[in-house]
């Protein structure tokens, strides 16, 4: 977009500029003081956003802050809320995030966009302010005006420098949040350092009394047999039998740890199927009936007849085991447990009620930790370890369901649990997938993102499932490397195996080997080369719509961090893509710019000039070796992967032999900007833009476009700068030979302090060693 008219300066100065000028020093002392005195953001933009408006007439004002890892943008209401904020396409807030310029809209054309989501009434001129703090913006401002007016260079000056002084105070006030997050985060995990010792203390605690008892007897009975061995009279099968019985406690005990380490880890997907309910819960307590006739205890079920459920058979059965067993233990001889099941809407009811002691009702809220025994009222001893509820509890969580204790009156406890009768996407995801694919713009841009991802992961194999809006599990929507015809009727349920297990748990996920790997530990399909896979969730406003696989990397090497890291990225970003289409469907322009922005990395990755995932691979690794944060290890090599897209507009020059003429090499040196132009359909964050408009500048000041220095180019461009250096070196040009490692390695030292910055130069020489280790 061509920046607008009205930022340029005016030709006349109206009366009330006059006053503008004239008061706007005393304006701005004030406003400077209240700024400094606050660290709230929403006072801050109220102080700011109340002087422009005393002092021009300003009907409103909004606070937009964007965050530096997506490039999304929050609202800021005043009372401190924060709300997400999708720029209108072609409107001032999109131009203001890519040029970092500010925009003045003196309402000439009265049909120009102003935002129109932001104001109750449709301002009819409009101020929008870049708040820059650090040489990045945090935010914009936006002062929006009821009638037409011009904006002379007083009013300008006043604007953009309560901006400047806005955007100090709100980083200010955003680094002490973040700095006491942090502390919270440091004392949250110091006390999870501290319960997580007390609770292993614990198990080994438990663990070890709870093995003592059966060992005793396993050794005690095995010596007895021993001591017997030629006394034909010796009761070795009685013997034999008590062994095997302690052996089969000592068994439920290693399973009952591992099950509950694995469902608290949520490493345990649903082996989904449809079965009838009643004949399930009559199966298993026909095999509960010899435990419960040792206590002369009556079990008395309830079943709705024809409860049909999609669930896991195998957990379903071992929660039922759990707690109709905990029922019978707590239960008084002769006593009777009720089993009741019932429909309930979408949900399944299952209700286990005992005539026990009850449970008091301040211990109802902890029934279902791991190791809790709560104080029945009950002389004898109950046997058991502490841990059926606990994993009753990780069991209904895995389903999506609610499990809850009551305690009757004037004894016994109920254990209610609720499961989804099918495991469906959310109806606010349907809802959404469905605008998705309701879209032939949306279908292709799904398309164009699946050969992206084939390109940038070097990758045979690549899927993405969305959400089916009638049938809420997922089918496939776009692939590469698959048979088409085999794909009809190939289906997900939610929380089922890799890709249905993501879209429920809503992260990425790796998986080094298929078979191994003791979360699914399934044979591999004869259709994939390698057992290594990568599964990304797609995320629209905070929903899961889909994920995409990712299979049979080209090398044959396993997939590790690095790759997933990079692939979140890119469908991160096609995600705020596809949320800013849905919002403004009226506007075409906004999927045509991600289209574009795809097709330009999937066609320089598959011409061999990104460098692919060595690139991304070692700006990772050198920026871990510069101490920098997860955040901004996973932004340079997200910036890594795609900084190079403009040169796809200069593949003659690049490829042209020879050393490069003038009019070449200027061409080649406007493929920043290129690549920003390019790649603005995915990418607002002023971050990520600043990182490749900065990654030839040079440390003495030589490079460009804009001459920066030293400490002035931004880290990761300085670290982007090295890495490019090296793979030209090593990978050779048309025009010279490559280099072997130890002469690349001098030719870098040789211009440290020159064109590259010696602390990046040593830390990738770091991470070159470590990766040859």
């Amino acid at each position: 977009m061509n920046p607008p008219a009205s930022t340029g300066a005016p030709a006349e100065k109206p009366a009330d500029e006059n006053r503008v000028a004239r008061d706007s020093l005393s304006l701005l002392a004030s406003a400077m003081l209240g700024l400094r005195s606050t660290g709230d953001p929403a006072t801050a933009c109220a102080i700011a956003g109340d002087s422009a408006r005393s002092a021009l007439g300003a009907s409103d004002y909004k606070l937009l802050r964007l965050e530096p890892r997506s490039g999304a943008l929050r609202c800021l209401d005043p009372t401190g809320e924060e709300t997400r904020y999708l720029p209108e396409p072609g409107g001032p807030v999109e131009w203001v995030m890519r040029h970092e310029q500010a925009m003045f809209d003196e309402g000439e054309d009265s049909a120009a966009p102003r935002e129109s989501g932001l104001w109750a009434a449709p301002p009819a001129a409009l101020a929008t302010v870049p708040l820059i703090s650090g040489g990045a913006a945090v935010g914009l401002m936006l002062v929006a005006f009821a009638a037409p007016r011009p904006f002379g260079s007083a009013t300008r000056t006043l604007l953009q420098t309560l901006g400047d002084a806005l955007g100090l105070a709100l980083e200010r006030s955003w680094l002490r949040r973040e700095l006491d997050e942090m502390r919270r985060n440091v004392q949250t995990l110091e006390k999870q350092r501290r319960d997580g010792e007390q609770a292993s203390s614990t198990l080994m605690s438990v663990v070890a009394h709870e093995i003592r008892s059966p060992l005793t007897a396993i050794k005690a009975y095995t010596e007895a047999m021993l001591d017997h061995l030629t006394n034909p009279h010796a009761p070795r099968e009685r013997f034999l039998g008590i062994i095997n019985s302690e052996c089969d406690r000592l068994a439920r005990l290693v399973s009952d740890v591992l099950d509950l380490s694995r469902l608290e880890a949520g490493q345990r997907p649903l082996r989904l199927a449809r079965f009838d309910l009643e004949r399930l819960v009559k199966e298993t307590l026909e095999g509960l009936t010899p435990s419960a006739m040792e206590r002369k205890i009556t079990l008395t079920p309830q079943l709705e007849e024809g409860l049909v459920v999609e669930a896991d058979p195998d957990l379903v059965r071992r929660l039922l085991i759990n707690l109709v067993g905990n029922a019978v233990k707590y239960s008084p001889l002769a006593g009777t447990v009720r089993v009741v099941t019932r429909s309930s809407g979408d949900e399944c009811l299952c209700e286990i009620e005992d005539q026990g002691p009850g449970i008091p009702t301040e211990d109802l809220p902890h029934v279902f930790e791991r190791f809790y025994r709560a104080r029945r009222q009950r002389d004898e001893e109950v046997e058991g370890n502490g841990l059926g509820l606990a994993i009753s509890h990780g069991i209904v969580e895995l389903h999506g369901g609610r499990i809850w204790a009551q305690s009757l009156e004037p004894h016994g406890t109920r254990l209610c649990v609720a499961l989804p009768r099918r495991q469906l996407a959310a109806p606010r995801a349907r809802r959404m997938a469905r605008r998705i694919w309701g879209r032939s713009d949306l279908r292709e841009l799904c398309d164009g993102t699946v050969d992206m991802v084939a390109a940038s992961m070097d990758a045979e194999i690549v899927s993405l499932m969305l959400v089916d809006p009638d049938h809420g599990d997922l089918f496939i929507a776009a692939w590469r490397g698959l048979d088409g015809e085999k794909l009809q009727g190939r289906r997900t349920a939610v929380r089922a195996g890799v890709a249905g297990s993501v879209a429920a748990w809503g992260r990425p996920l790796l998986v080094n080997d298929i078979e191994t790997d003791r979360r699914f530990s399934r044979l591999n399909h004869p259709q994939y080369t390698t057992k290594s896979l990568l599964c990304v969730p797609l995320c629209v406003e905070d929903e899961v719509v889909g994920v995409i696989n990712v299979n049979n990397k080209i090398s044959g090497e396993p997939f590790d961090d690095d790759d997933l890291a990079v692939l979140s990225a890119l469908v991160e970003r096609v995600g705020s893509a596809v949320e800013r289409a849905i919002a403004h469907p009226e506007s075409p322009r906004v999927v045509g710019e991600a289209l574009e922005a795809v097709r330009a990395v999937t066609q320089l990755r598959r011409d061999g000039l990104l460098g692919g995932r060595n690139r991304a691979h070692l700006a990772r690794a050198t920026a871990r070796q510069m101490g920098m944060s997860e955040t901004e290890v996973d932004l340079v090599g997200y910036v890594a992967s795609i900084h190079d897209v403009g040169m796809t507009r200069l593949q003659v020059a690049v490829n042209r032999p020879g050393k490069l003429d003038a009019v070449s090499r200027k061409e080649i040196q406007r493929h920043p900007e290129n690549t920003i132009e390019m790649i603005r359909g995915l990418e607002y964050a002023s971050a990520v833009r600043d990182v490749i408009l900065s990654h030839h500048e040079h440390w003495d000041g030589s490079g460009y476009p804009r001459g920066l220095a030293g400490t002035d180019i931004p880290p990761g461009a300085r670290i982007l700068a090295v890495v490019d250096a090296w793979e030209s070196m090593t990978r050779g040009r048309p025009y010279r030979p490559p280099l072997v490692r130890g002469q690349a390695i001098e030719e870098l030292r040789r211009n440290a302090g020159r064109h590259f910055d010696p602390e990046v130069i040593e830390a990738f020489v770091r991470a070159l060693a470590r990766e040859e280790n």
